[in-house]
């Protein structure tokens, strides 16, 4: 676990996939493989990591951005639009039902670290602003 603290970004898997982000051709698509699943696999850490990225950016692009986020995804949330992506926020909660589950790897490594409530309070933050984006 490569992490300098509780934030999403604040995870060198997590800033690896920005770069990713930044350099994809078609965001839309870019984020939509990065919440979705293999139907019955239990995603890894990392796989983790990236669904709370890609979701930090979706809550970025159709409500406002979540405090804390890298210099480099604001200068591209100012630079970029993604085509009709309202229908993300629903796919992304259904993914992070499973992230977040009590047996998920990124649950078990984090309960082993001193400031899990801290991560924990902000997933959950994440989770329930997206959970009121598919709600509206």
């Amino acid at each position: 676990m490569a992490t300098w603290g509780t934030k999403t970004f604040e995870d060198d898997t997590a800033t690896d996939w920005l770069l990713e982000l930044i350099d994809a051709e078609e965001s839309r698509d870019f984020l939509l493989e990065n919440i979705t699943l293999s139907e019955g696999k239990v995603p890894g850490y990392d796989t983790a990591v990236i669904c709370l990225a890609a979701c930090e950016v979706i809550i970025a692009l159709i409500d406002e951005p979540r405090k804390g986020l890298p210099e480099e995804l604001n200068d591209w949330l100012a630079d970029n639009v993604c085509d009709d992506i309202t229908d993300l926020p629903e796919k992304a909660q259904e993914t992070l039902n499973v992230v977040l589950a009590e047996d998920s790897k990124i649950i078990q490594t984090w309960k082993e670290q001193d400031d899990y409530e801290e991560w924990r309070e902000g997933v959950d933050d994440l989770a329930e602003i997206m959970g009121q984006l598919v709600d509206a």
